[in-house]
């Protein structure tokens, strides 16, 4: 399928000064025309990380005009707080990252925060004339239950769809502790609902693009340290008594087989902000977002036929270049 115009657009990233909001700023100033974007977080860019901006900036103007870069810092939680509500006011585009733990152990207590300030922000989006893009950053957990037997039985290799039923919440043990990202997943269930009410009320005025993302790490983000953790926050134990050696291997694989590398997560969500809207079947659109991992449940049809998302990794190789 041949996707529709693709244009830039001014763009705010919420949890811009985060691991997945740091790695898209600075491949949208790089590698795209994007005018401006505005990097929303409820902390404030370190000096080093202005002195970053600064040096790309200067880089680019080479050879282009380069993005006009800015940093707000603003609590998303909060619906009355101009600073964020102003800035998605003057952008064309929106890309949601942002959550009080961005990360699958989050309690019900963090993630009822996560869930208020993508309430906030996609209504706000949805609300203001000037954004006709909203990227929602979801998450492959909406799916874990595709991990395990019986739905693990049922579905064979590229056979995991946005349209397959969902499996909310992951269960897994570390090697230390039993892990369930169910409130964790919940939320971001919840957050693709919103998206798809707000599409269809907007009737195309909004597009929506949902992106279950799968393992994205912070920085380098190789395969080799991929582990059934399930999470960089998470110490990786031996095989403890009494856990089946078959389950500790399934997680494993699990979580390799969703790795997003770098350079596929970031063209993925240029795509998603870009990409018009024309030929999609709805304003709503849901994808996964992984790289090419041989073997993998996840299907990249939708991602690959609406967005011209060409996926350049696999897990299973044993060099990707970055």
């Amino acid at each position: 399928m041949t996707t529709s115009t693709y244009r830039p657009r001014s763009v705010a990233i919420t949890g811009g000064v985060g691991n997945l909001g740091t790695k898209l700023i600075d491949h949208l100033m790089q590698h795209t025309n994007v005018p401006r974007i505005i990097a929303l977080d409820i902390v404030a860019p370190s000096p080093e990380r202005t002195a970053q901006i600064d040096a790309l900036q200067r880089a680019v103007s080479t050879h282009r005009h380069p993005a006009d870069v800015s940093f707000v810092t603003c609590d998303l939680a909060d619906w009355h707080d101009p600073r964020w509500r102003d800035a998605i006011a003057s952008v064309e585009a929106v890309v949601h990252f942002a959550a009080q733990n961005p990360y699958p152990e989050a309690t019900w207590a963090e993630v009822g925060t996560s869930l208020d300030m993508t309430l906030h922000v996609a209504n706000a989006a949805a609300d203001s004339p000037a954004v006709d893009r909203f990227v929602f950053a979801t998450s492959n957990h909406v799916m874990g239950r595709y991990k395990d037997a019986p739905l693990a039985d049922q579905t064979s290799p590229g056979e995991l769809r946005p349209t397959s039923e969902p499996g909310v919440g992951t269960v897994w043990h570390t090697g230390e502790q039993w892990m369930d990202s169910t409130p964790y997943a919940t939320a971001k269930f919840a957050g693709e609902r919103l998206c798809r009410s707000l599409a269809e009320r907007s009737q195309g005025q909004t597009s929506f693009v949902a992106i279950r993302i799968g393992w994205c790490q912070p920085g380098p983000n190789r395969p080799d340290t991929l582990s059934a953790s399930g999470s960089p926050t998470l110490k990786l134990g031996a095989l403890p008594p009494g856990l089946d050696p078959a389950d500790f291997d399934r997680a494993d694989r699990w979580f390799r087989e969703m790795w997003l590398s770098n350079r596929d997560f970031v063209q993925i969500f240029e795509k998603a902000i870009c990409t018009g809207s024309e030929d999609w079947p709805s304003p709503f659109l849901l994808v996964n977002g992984m790289s090419a991992n041989t073997g993998m449940k996840w299907s990249l049809d939708e991602a690959k036929n609406y967005l011209g998302y060409q996926a350049q990794d696999d897990v299973y190789q044993e060099k990707n270049d970055e």
